[in-house]
């Protein structure tokens, strides 16, 4: 790391301690901050990603970068400090996950209210149309926001932190995924079933459908993920 990354760094992170960027708000576009400090571009944005990286910054696509609130921050640490220490954490995950979302659409279809059957239409519509696309970021994208809509609907907010938390992990630790499959193959028309069954069991109010439905969604999830080839750096794994 370059002397004017560190220094830069060092910025933003006072910055965010002070108050002066808070949580939950844009940060300044990297030209702009290069201008406010004085540095070339590529050195805010390695300065900007290295933040991204402890987990004090998020990236999101198409509309910028953001302070994570620093419970947030907490609970990412603890989930890179698993990520390095535990090789097996994948399928550890996909595992501590089928059980969460078993009982998460379990709870959603006993306790969800008008305006979470507005909310889960609206996010299986979003992950939908994305499946039916090839944008890899958008299928990632709208699918926790599907799997947070449905721990939403449970209205136990421990829920809705697990899921998001849990899914936040596999986004940016875990080495594979199945965003990015073609419409048209097999294991994306899937999937695109599979969040329609889902869909319909809860909101039928049918815990015990809902809950092996989401138990079949993720034996099925664990099986793709294995199918996989492992790659060399992190990237995305949602489903």
């Amino acid at each position: 790391m370059s002397t004017q990354v560190a220094q830069v760094t060092r910025h933003l992170e006072q910055a965010i301690a002070d108050g002066r960027y808070v949580a939950g708000r844009r940060l300044p576009a990297e030209r702009t901050l290069a201008d406010q400090l004085q540095v070339s571009r590529a050195t805010a944005r390695e300065a900007i990603g290295l933040l991204v990286a402890r987990g004090v910054l998020e990236r999101r696509q198409g509309d910028g970068t953001y302070v994570v609130a620093a419970t947030e921050r907490r609970m990412a640490e603890i989930w890179q400090d698993m990520a390095r220490n535990h090789p097996m954490l994948q399928a550890d995950l996909v595992e501590f996950r089928a059980m969460l979302e078993g009982r998460t659409a379990e709870l959603a279809a006993l306790r969800h209210d008008d305006a979470d059957r507005e909310r889960l239409r609206s996010a299986h519509a979003a992950v939908d149309a994305a499946y039916n696309g090839s944008d890899r970021q958008a299928q990632i994208r709208s699918d926790v926001a599907f799997h947070r809509a449905i721990a939403d609907a449970t209205h136990n907010p421990v829920f809705s932190y697990l899921i998001a938390s849990l899914l936040a992990l596999l986004h940016d630790h875990v080495q594979v995924s199945l965003a990015g499959l073609s419409p048209q193959s097999p294991v994306s028309q899937q999937l695109r079933r599979q969040h329609d069954a889902l869909l319909a069991a809860i909101l039928q109010r049918d815990p015990d459908r809902a809950r092996a439905v989401a138990g079949g969604h993720m034996d099925y999830v664990a099986v793709q993920l294995n199918a996989l080839p492992r790659v060399s750096r992190p990237v995305d794994a949602s489903a």
